[in-house]
């Protein structure tokens, strides 16, 4: 056997460090940039400072505010279109998930015939994409540093994710003053996103020594700050090691794929609107107690670490009590547990547990099988 691991070619990081932009764009060689964002990022005007960076470096800054918040092929197929258009060299990504998805996506129909669709899965990019340089303004989704794009698709009902090689960014930048805005809200359900990617990373059948090593700094660095940049926002500390946290989860998963949680919360009728981080915080401790018989002693270290674990437990105690930690963690940042909570009906869990289980990019990777009538009956419980 053997294994190999894969990252972006370069991670710059620091307060303020949007304002190197221009820099990283004349470093790769291009002098016509677009940036890849939405609508409210511009409104806030959080791309501001990157125009400025662009400009005073003397490149040719186009600006794209068309990213959707649940992008469908059709948009990206709107947004490569525009890009040939105006012949863009290079791609600057700026926001949360649906905004690096979204550019990572449209850097591969840049070059790539479409539809979309018939890049849905594993490998199927042949070649280069359209260069990009990711700037995420969460700490959540990790999207920077993966070779994922997910997005809706109408025809299913339900998120796809194209991943390849050929989607890692060429450039990373990781600016937490980007992310001092983020409500308190928003600010846990992407940070327990990417605890979930952690979790999930790290009992994957996939996980290797390299990813274990960034997953378990990732899972320590979250768990330790979540509950205080939701409580004071302005806790620049702790928004730094949330950003950084997130992005080193991305490294991991990214090479091992997630599991049960994102089958689940990805399968969820997408007319509910749901926001990604918030339906992976209520899917995971539904997919913690299902994993913990497979991965015990890693699900052992996951509770110490969240600090569920009760002293002079046995390893499978611990390790049952993951969940529970995850569910304090909820309670703390105002996460409602329960998908009654969230508009799903009973009725569509069927559905969502079908889909879960013909999630072959995903179960593959989780550490326990299980069929539709066994995902129903573990959505029934948390209902």
């Amino acid at each position: 056997m053997f294994s190999s691991f894969q990252t972006v070619e370069r991670v710059v990081y620091g307060r303020g460090v949007a304002a190197k932009l221009g820099d990283e764009v004349l470093r790769l060689g291009c002098r016509t940039v677009a940036v890849i964002t939405d609508k409210g990022l511009v409104g806030a005007g959080i791309h501001t400072p990157l125009m400025a960076s662009l400009k005073g470096a003397g490149v040719d800054a186009l600006l794209y505010d068309q990213a959707e918040l649940d992008p469908t092929p059709a948009s990206i197929e709107k947004a490569a279109a525009w890009v040939r258009q105006n012949k863009v060299e290079l791609l600057v990504g700026l926001g949360g998930g649906s905004a690096l998805d979204s550019t990572k996506a449209t850097a591969l129909l840049a070059v790539h015939e479409g539809p979309m669709s018939r890049y849905f899965g594993l490998h199927k990019v042949p070649s280069a994409c359209m260069p990009t340089i990711l700037i995420p303004t969460t700490a959540g989704t990790g999207s920077e540093m993966t070779s994922n794009a997910v997005l809706n698709d109408p025809i299913t009902d339900s998120k796809q994710g194209t991943v390849s090689d050929y989607l890692y960014a060429k450039v990373v930048l990781l600016d937490p003053e980007l992310t001092a805005g983020l409500p308190p809200f928003y600010t846990a359900i992407t940070g327990l996103d990417a605890l979930v990617h952690c979790i999930e990373s790290y009992v994957s059948l996939h996980a290797t020594p390299f990813t274990d090593a960034l997953n378990l700094q990732a899972m320590r660095m979250i768990s330790d700050n979540i509950r205080k940049v939701y409580a004071n926002g302005g806790n620049m500390e702790a928004r730094e090691q949330m950003l950084y946290g997130a992005a080193i989860s991305g490294m991991g998963f990214s090479n091992t794929q997630n599991g049960i949680i994102h089958a689940l919360g990805m399968s969820v009728p997408s007319e509910h609107h749901i926001p990604h981080g918030l339906m992976m915080a209520v899917c995971a401790p539904m997919g913690m107690s299902f994993n913990a018989l497979a991965a015990p002693e890693k699900f052992a270290v996951i509770a110490e670490i969240l600090g569920s674990a009760p002293a002079g437990a046995s390893m499978r105690e611990k390790a049952k009590s993951a969940a529970a930690g995850f569910v304090n963690l909820m309670d703390d940042l105002g996460i409602k547990q329960g998908l009654s909570n969230y508009g799903i009906r009973r009725e569509e869990l069927r559905g969502v547990a079908e889909l879960g289980a013909a999630y072959k990019r995903l179960m593959d990777s989780n550490p326990r099988k299980g069929t539709a009538d066994v995902l129903e009956k573990l959505l029934e419980q948390f209902y």
